[in-house]
């Protein structure tokens, strides 16, 4: 084995070590991912996956560029939790209107209230509504990503397949046994749990937004 290699294999476990710390953190994608793979079932909520994980391959290559600096500047930041924020309230309210009207029931086909966007750019965008996330990103993220930069391709491989690995692992597992006990789940009971993720969305939101706001000013 190759120095080169035995370090880009490193990097890759420390990525994996790293982001499963960050993924099993509760936040925004975690509670969409448990209201996705209830009303719309496993598939689309691995689908969101893939769009989380398009967009940390183009941020990967933004930061070969410095988009990190930018990043950074607190004008910016502040802004992205403004939005962040406001995009959590209006998906949060959606989803509490719906459970209160009863318009959320465990028949998907029934189901009234349904997301505009597809679950790859929703993987996306709610993904990049967490100002925690980016803040990962241009931390800790950026620290890995120029490790595996400097280390060439084989490096830059290494740290996204572990990275990559983790959301999967946990993801899969939180997919999983959601969508096996979903079967067991009464109608008051499934509105009870999916108005409880849309009140943790809107506290979120209200958090990000507050947050935001203060940076600007």
């Amino acid at each position: 084995m190759t120095p080169a290699l035995s370090s880009a294999l490193g990097l890759g476990a420390a990525a994996f070590a790293i982001g499963l710390t960050g993924a099993m953190a509760p936040g925004p994608y975690l509670t969409v991912t448990i209201a996705r793979t209830l009303r719309k079932g496993r598939m689309s909520a691995f689908m969101m996956l893939a769009g989380h994980a398009v967009l940390e391959a183009a941020l990967l290559v933004g930061f070969a560029y410095g988009l990190q600096e930018f990043l950074k500047r607190p004008t910016v930041s502040s802004a992205l939790s403004v939005a962040g924020g406001a995009f959590l309230l209006w998906m949060g309210g959606s989803l509490l209107y719906g459970s209160v009207r009863g318009s959320v029931v465990t028949d998907l086909e029934a189901a009234e209230v349904r997301s505009r966007m597809g679950p790859v750019v929703q993987g996306a965008v709610v993904s990049l509504s967490n100002p925690y996330w980016l803040l990962w990103w241009i931390t800790i993220g950026a620290a890995l990503a120029a490790k595996g930069l400097a280390l060439g391709p084989i490096g830059i491989a290494a740290f996204y397949l572990g990275h990559e690995l983790a959301d999967i692992v946990w993801y899969a597992a939180v997919i999983i046994a959601v969508s096996s006990g979903k079967r067991l789940l009464s109608p008051p009971v499934y509105r009870a749990i999916m108005g409880a993720l849309a009140a943790f969305l809107l506290y979120l939101g209200v958090r990000f937004v507050l947050a935001g706001l203060g940076g600007i000013g």
